[in-house]
């Protein structure tokens, strides 16, 4: 019998050529396991909507070693209140076959308020065995109901003061506190982000609040007062990743409220970059892999959901992004210099870690920064 290569044309361009040659490929697998040509077709690739910085081109052939040449077709993510609109809406649970969005948004709407109403299927971990890998620190980031896995968490992450090393020096003390975001030493040398959340978040924080989540409402006033007197010392606020990270480059400011792929970015482009590790608290979160209910690839779906939490992938997304894997397999293979620098060892060297949920009233962060905005 011929493989699909040997009895057809090859494609001249090449990237429809290597497409071509990973969908023989699954196809050749499908066939020796038993299963047949219409079940393989629908299988060979499934709707994904994730951040597309979560799977990396460089990282793409890993999940189609893994899966027999499954592809993952990225679709727009906008943020993780749209990825739950499009799973809520009419027909979107079968409309995708995977999402990965922040784990806090799936824990209400998607899994509904009792065993039956969840939006989302129950994960089978025997083919997901890479599961048993996620470390110790993020496995209370899995959602679980009567016995049964609805997600698991793929990579992890942080908020932080992203900053030039060669302005602001390592030892500065403020660069151990989300103070340096406020401090009068580095007037107009500062950017915040315009986002609520975050912004408030993080000030409360460095005004010695514990747990932002908890504030009463005039606590919340109280940060808003004081990030307008804060606001003097601010050149700009971003709002779009790009724009960020060119404030840096370009030495208008030398440190902001960043994202850990920011600190990537500019390093790229030969900056000292580094982040802070406010000993107030560091906000973490993690981003969660599952599958819509009525997905028609759920099986395919697992067997990429294995290979992103598997040592090969992981390690691409992290070195790629430094975004870091959820598995303890792969921060174990890097070296302490690494692992410090990335985050790996936060547990390890006692920096104080801050879930960063949404509050219980988002609408009163939302009016008080925008006070802040206005003053």
């Amino acid at each position: 019998m011929k493989s699909v290569a040997q009895s057809t044309v090859l494609p001249a361009d090449s990237h429809a050529r290597r497409d071509f040659l990973a969908a023989g490929a699954a196809a050749s697998a499908a066939l020796a396991a038993g299963i047949a040509p219409s079940v393989w077709a629908q299988a060979a690739a499934i709707r994904a909507v994730m951040p597309n910085v979560f799977m990396p081109e460089a990282a793409r052939p890993v999940i189609a070693e893994q899966t027999g040449g499954v592809k993952v077709d990225n679709l727009p993510y906008v943020s993780p209140t749209d990825t739950l609109a499009k799973l809520m809406a009419p027909g979107g649970t079968a409309q995708y076959d995977m999402m990965i969005t922040l784990t806090n948004f799936v824990r209400g709407p998607a899994m509904g308020e009792r065993a039956g109403q969840e939006k989302i299927l129950a994960l089978d971990l025997s083919v997901i065995s890479n599961a048993s890998k996620i470390s110790a620190a993020h496995k209370d980031e899995i959602i679980t109901r009567d016995g049964k896995t609805f997600t698991l968490p793929v990579v992890w992450g942080y908020e932080s003061v992203v900053y030039d090393a060669s302005k602001i020096a390592p030892d500065d003390a403020l660069t151990q506190s989300w103070n340096l975001l406020f401090a009068d030493k580095y007037r107009g040398k500062i950017a915040w982000r315009d986002d609520a959340h975050g912004m408030i978040f993080t000030a409360a924080l460095a005004m010695g609040i514990a747990n932002p989540l908890t504030m009463d409402e005039k606590q919340i006033r109280e940060v808003g007062k004081w990030l307008v007197d804060r606001k003097k010392n601010v050149r700009t606020m971003w709002t779009k990743f790009a724009e960020a990270v060119n404030l840096i480059a370009s030495g208008e400011v030398h440190c902001m409220y960043g994202w850990i792929a920011m600190r990537a970015a500019l390093e790229k482009q030969g900056v000292k970059a580094a982040n802070n590790w406010p000993r107030e608290g560091l906000p973490t979160w993690t981003q969660s892999a599952f599958i819509p209910k009525d997905s028609k690839a759920a099986a395919t779906t697992q067997r990429v959901i294995n290979a992103m939490l598997s040592r090969d992938f992981g390690r691409r997304l992290t070195e790629i992004t430094e975004y870091p894997s959820t598995s303890q397999e792969v921060a174990d293979g890097y070296s302490a210099e690494y692992r410090s620098k990335v985050g790996f060892d936060i547990a390890d060297r006692g920096v104080k870690r801050v879930p960063f949920n949404l509050p219980m009233r988002m609408d009163l962060w939302v009016e008080t920064w925008n006070t802040v905005k206005a003053a």
